[in-house]
């Protein structure tokens, strides 16, 4: 290891799942985060990357952790070309802080994260999003270059700077939701979007998810343009849809008069810091206390029977529910209840065939032992795990928390 990296002991602090890391290193430079993943490759050290350190929780429990790896120094905006509406940035900078300098310059990046401190590597390797992916899709959709470094000790560059530029775009796919178990991403290339001059929001709520359903049906039939469109179920307030709309001031008055006229329930409407306030709520709200967190997916036909089964959750055992997701098939669910009915809601959702891959991101070490987080192998993990070898062959990185 190179004597410019800060090299300590692992602590109680840095624990995965309670297993402490032997070492922490945080390199200062590309070079040395390869040098470093070459290193450990090498000594076959079981290694995990750390950015803001928001979704450590997520993955299997680490049968052993030699080294974690804390990327937070590389957190340089690298370029932003304003007249491309093109960025690149360095994996350790927060999400938060890039949109923030983005924004001087009427920009962004539309990826909104339910947790403040992460960074851009860390929604790129779990592929995170949140509403707005209605309209933007996941951080893969809107990568556009990217740089890695492997446990070759190599720096490797594919994609451009610009959205024509499209040479190498399937390594940077390939990475986005690989959870740092292919290399470590040091920046990253996206396409942006000017920041909309206007923004509304109307917020229905239901008795019953059947009517939720029949509306958002109406609404995908419709020419209504949503920038976000999702749904929530809770004790507290049942069935609710939600849609965004933003676009210039008279375009957004006119989208969301034609979305009200389609909802069989009387919205209200909602501007300015109360918009605001909704949308980190509906974003958070699945990360609140220390309940038992799933992400689902299924496809929007099967909406109806999604919300039922929800319900059906919510009267069995599971204790408190609640249930936040995008209209078009992807969403999270939080279960309060004690962990054998959590297990058995797992086993159940799994079963289903209304509902896609189930995968558990956040629970005990007993219900992670219990349940596999990431479910059963599916068609292509045999291909997944083929990449695995090629890009590590001695299968340090991510030290076996999955998915590949």
């Amino acid at each position: 290891m190179s004597a410019s990296e800060t090299i300590r002991q692992g602590a109680v602090e840095d624990a995965i799942d309670g297993v402490v890391p032997r070492l922490v290193s945080q390199p200062q430079s590309p070079e040395e985060l390869a040098s470093l993943l070459a290193g450990a490759s090498r000594d076959r050290w079981m290694t995990v990357l750390r950015g803001g350190g928001t979704k450590l929780a997520w993955g299997r429990v680490p049968a052993s952790l030699d080294l974690i790896v804390d990327i937070s120094r590389l957190d340089r905006l690298v370029a932003h070309r304003h007249a491309d509406m093109t960025a690149t940035v360095q994996a350790g900078m927060p999400l938060a802080s890039l949109n923030r300098s983005l924004a001087e310059h009427g920009q962004y990046l539309p990826v909104d994260s339910a947790f403040e401190h992460a960074t851009v590597g860390g929604v790129v390797a779990t592929n995170d999003s949140g509403p707005l992916r209605q309209r933007y899709g996941t951080p893969r959709d809107l990568l556009i270059g990217i740089t890695l470094a492997t446990t070759e000790g190599r720096l490797v560059k594919a994609g451009g700077t610009v959205v024509k530029n499209v040479a190498g775009y399937d390594l940077g796919k390939l990475v986005s939701g690989s959870h740092g178990t292919l290399a470590a991403i040091v920046d990253a290339t996206f396409k942006l979007l000017p920041i909309p001059r206007a923004s509304a929001t109307l917020v229905a709520t239901y008795l019953d998810g059947t009517a939720l359903a029949r509306d958002v049906a109406a609404l995908n039939a419709s020419q209504v343009e949503l920038t976000a469109f999702d749904v929530r179920f809770s004790d507290r307030a049942r069935y609710q849809l939600l849609l965004r709309m933003a676009s210039s001031p008279a375009a957004t008055e006119a989208l969301a008069a034609e979305a009200a006229r389609l909802m069989s329930s009387p919205p209200a409407l909602l501007n300015g810091e109360a918009e605001q306030a909704l949308w980190r709520e509906q974003t958070r709200v699945p990360w609140s206390g220390t309940s038992t967190v799933l992400r689902l997916s299924w496809l929007p036909s099967n909406l109806p029977a999604v919300l039922a089964l929800v319900e059906r959750l919510h009267q069995d055992r599971c204790g408190p529910v609640t249930f936040v997701g995008r209209a078009g098939g992807a969403g999270l669910l939080s279960l309060e209840g004690d962990e054998d009915a959590s297990i058995a809601a797992i086993v159940n959702l799994r079963a289903s065939v209304d509902v896609g891959h189930v995968v558990v991101l956040r629970a005990s070490r007993r219900l992670k032992d219990q349940a596999d987080v990431w479910g059963q192998a599916s068609g292509a993990t045999e291909v997944a795990r083929a990449l695995k070898r090629m890009f590590d062959p001695q299968g340090i990185l991510n030290a076996g928390r999955g998915p590949i």
